[in-house]
């Protein structure tokens, strides 16, 4: 341990934290004393306001010092505090996008959702890091915050099973093998169309299902209007913002697939987003907690092929748009 860090230890172990003003100046006396680089004050600052409950203020901070080249343990350790003050503030999708990698259960590959600058770990040295295990902890709270609960628990249970005396491989079978409970899911989806094209989501061929498409969005929330969920959704999904937002039509969908049967409440909106209009015809966006993607799709070509595109329905209601 360097003096530093043990000037921070015992700054961190005495700090009263019912006196934010004196810690502020505590900290910053501390920083100024030891001269250090930028990125170590932007995380020192980050986490005192963490620690006071000032999470928007601290999430530019995390991100400032990881962009500035923070490594090693504390890089993990802005990882953590900035995916968890990412779901304090609301954006659980954005915790996930920083969490996934460290459980190659849940790992999507989606990219870091501000881009490249931000320290991402190799996969080897994140399953060998001592806080991998704090860092799928955060995972599924962020899972479960996300509306996630069966992924959740099984992040959490695979976690845990390695610890345990005995029983370790039954847990993890059995989280492995978790199905999500039968229920009805009301949700609200976007269709923004531009030049003869509809964006569409795409979902890559895997174990479980085909290669298909989707109209962006997601569940809507307690309390949670269909428009706003929308809104919510393609925020934090996509990072755009839905300019307008009209109500098209009310679908039902019940299916039966490999995961499981579903049933499906869908609000279909017509969005209008200059975020995502400006998207070139060949170009796609990385959905931030998933592995899936975004890209313009012709309505008549897709019907000329074998992609199918879901809810049920959605290819006629694009053609209204068009």
């Amino acid at each position: 341990m360097t003096d530093d860090d043990a000037a921070l230890d015992a700054f961190w172990r005495d700090a009263d934290l019912d006196a934010p003003e004196t810690a502020r100046a505590a900290l910053e006396a501390l920083l100024a004393a030891r001269g250090l680089d930028d990125a170590r004050t932007a995380y020192e600052r980050g986490s005192l306001h963490d620690s006071l409950g000032e999470e928007e203020r601290a999430i530019p901070l995390y991100r400032d010092a990881l962009a500035r080249g923070l490594s090693g343990s504390l890089g993990t350790r802005a990882t953590i505090q900035l995916a968890s003050s990412l779901r304090n503030v609301g954006d659980a999708s954005g915790a996930i996008a920083l969490l996934q990698g460290f459980d190659d259960s849940y790992s999507s590959g989606a990219a870091a959702p501000w881009g490249e600058e931000v320290w991402l770990m190799s996969r080897d040295s994140r399953a060998s890091d001592p806080l991998a295990d704090a860092a799928r902890a955060f995972l599924a709270l962020a899972l479960f915050s996300d509306e996630k609960p069966t992924e959740a628990l099984a992040v959490a249970l695979q976690t845990l099973a390695p610890h345990l005396p005995r029983y370790a491989r039954a847990v993890n079978a059995y989280a492995g093998a978790l199905v999500k409970p039968d229920r009805v899911r009301a949700i609200s989806v976007g269709l923004l169309v531009r030049e003869g094209r509809v964006l569409l989501e795409l979902y890559p061929a895997n174990a479980r299902h085909g290669e298909f498409l989707r109209a962006p969005g997601g569940g809507i929330e307690f309390g949670e209007t269909a428009a706003d969920a929308v809104r919510r959704e393609l925020a934090e999904e996509l990072d755009a913002t839905v300019d307008e937002a009209r109500l098209l039509a009310v679908t039902e969908n019940i299916f039966d697939g490999p995961a499981g049967r579903g049933h499906e409440i869908v609000h279909v909106f017509a969005v209008e987003s200059a975020q995502l209009a400006a998207l070139p015809p060949g170009g796609r966006i990385a959905v931030r907690d998933s592995h899936t993607t975004v890209g313009w799709y012709e309505p008549a070509a897709l019907r000329a092929g074998s992609l199918p595109a879901y809810p049920v329905g959605i290819l006629d209601l694009a053609e209204t748009l068009l």
